[in-house]
């Protein structure tokens, strides 16, 4: 999946010198919010589902957090109908998921057990890279697809756990992810209408294929998000 990434992105940029000799290049800002959670598919799961998900802790649920996204692109015709549009944003995402948990280390070795429930609050900061092919279908309509490859420039996370009504302080947590992968890499898939000739609006869906944390939990996760976003290409 990492090689066929790198191919993509290399694709792309030849793309970019070839489109040089086929238009003038526009250029633009783009502005917007992202609305991102956790994907928690075992990965073996998206390829024929072969291999089971190993034994582990239990799938947390997630609830979708916002985070602003900002950048520039370059716009490049590459035929009638298809354009190339290389952006470099700052994007941000952001994750709450919650847990149970169940602990037996009151009374060790006994089989009385506690229950109770795991709150962590994920913030990343990304530059990311996004060369998004995109198809004219009219003068005010596109559809876009694309590989995304981002780099990881800061990260928090707050863990708040209970067991019962009493807060497990010794437990508790708040900084850098442990763990967490620097590289983060996906597909964008998503829309684009243009209100004016330089005024448009996109919506975007973003999966991620790159695990988010090198963490044996029985499963694994990545991030996944929709945006929406605000262009102004210039003359």
């Amino acid at each position: 999946m990492k090689k066929l990434l790198v191919l993509l992105f290399i694709s792309s940029l030849s793309f970019t010198t070839e489109a040089q000799n086929l238009s003038v290049p526009h250029y633009g800002i783009k502005a917007g919010l992202n609305h991102s959670s956790f994907n928690f598919t075992q990965y073996n799961y998206l390829f024929l589902g072969l291999v089971k998900p190993a034994d582990g802790l239990a799938k947390p649920s997630t609830t979708y957090n916002n985070g602003v996204k900002a950048g520039f692109f370059v716009d490049l015709k590459l035929s009638k109908n298809w354009y190339i549009s290389p952006t470099v944003s700052y994007s941000q995402f952001g994750v709450i998921t919650n847990q149970d948990r169940t602990w037996n280390d009151t009374y060790p070795g006994d089989s009385i057990r506690t229950y109770g429930s795991e709150r962590n609050t994920y913030k990343m900061d990304y530059v990311t890279l996004d060369p998004t092919f995109e198809y004219r279908v009219t003068d005010r309509f596109s559809l876009m697809v694309g590989p995304s490859v981002a780099y990881l420039i800061s990260n928090n996370v707050v863990t708040y756990v209970e067991e019962g009504t009493v807060v497990r302080t010794a437990d508790a947590y708040n900084g850098e992810i442990k763990e967490v992968s620097n590289i983060d890499a996906g597909l964008n898939l998503g829309t684009s209408f243009f209100i004016t000739e330089h005024l448009d609006v996109d919506l975007n869906l973003y999966i991620g294929v790159i695990g988010f944390e090198d963490v044996d939990e029985g499963y694994q996760k990545a991030i996944q998000a929709t945006s929406i976003s605000l262009g102004y290409t210039f003359n």
